[in-house]
């Protein structure tokens, strides 16, 4: 698996975690993802990276020492923005769904991400640059 695999499966385990929370705050640990160590390294960038989009709002970031995944984000909340990406329509496979229900999928590893046509922060990228221009 290469990086962008893992930072993929990464942003829908956190983005399926902020749909189940709804607009809510919450407190996130990279231990409560369920992966393997090999994704610790993506953990804190690819929540600053949703947070940079506009994607989630995070009340801080509290790094411990002992690993790059140490610690938590804390006070997460969808954003709007957030719930508009959610709710896109993308084209699977010939068919349109909701990225919503792909990020489920990828989250749950019922689905390869590849499967999509396009990684998960493609597609948010995607639709990002289609709403500010």
């Amino acid at each position: 698996m290469n990086a962008m695999e893992r930072t993929n499966i990464m942003l829908a385990k956190i983005l399926d975690r902020a749909m189940s929370n709804g607009v809510s705050h919450w407190t996130l640990e990279f231990g409560d993802l369920g992966l393997s160590d090999e994704f610790g390294t993506y953990f804190f960038p690819c929540i600053e990276w949703l947070e940079a989009e506009g994607l989630i709002r995070v009340g801080a970031c509290d790094r411990l020492l002992g690993g790059v995944a140490a610690g938590c984000a804390r006070n997460i909340a969808l954003t709007a923005k957030g719930m508009a990406v959610l709710g896109a329509q993308i084209d699977v496979q010939g068919r349109r769904e909701p990225l919503s229900v792909s990020v489920k999928q990828v989250s749950e590893g019922k689905v390869d991400y590849n499967r999509i046509g396009d990684a998960i922060g493609g597609l948010i990228g995607g639709f990002l640059k289609s709403m500010s221009g």
